[in-house]
């Protein structure tokens, strides 16, 4: 699926039991699959000083397109808001 305006990734992890923001791309594709590998590829890279939670899509607009946390089910991530 394309979007309209490039997607934002964010790698996710954890700081004083909060999850944080730990790296961000800013407009890294059009492309949702594209974003999806993108984003596991960052986790799989990330300097980080607990290991990443996860990662999240987001549109221009900052709304949550898609969600990947680690260890969770791919089927229960997709979200509506695109």
């Amino acid at each position: 699926m394309r979007a309209q305006l490039p997607l934002t990734i964010e790698i996710l992890g954890l700081k004083d039991g909060e999850a944080v923001v730990v790296e961000r791309v800013i407009g890294a594709t059009l492309y949702l699959e594209e974003a999806k590998r993108i984003g596991q590829h960052l986790l799989s890279i990330a300097d980080v000083e607990t290991p990443p939670m996860g990662y999240r899509i987001l549109s221009h607009s900052h709304d949550l397109v898609y969600d990947c946390e680690v260890g969770r089910d791919e089927q229960s991530n997709q979200h509506s808001a695109q």
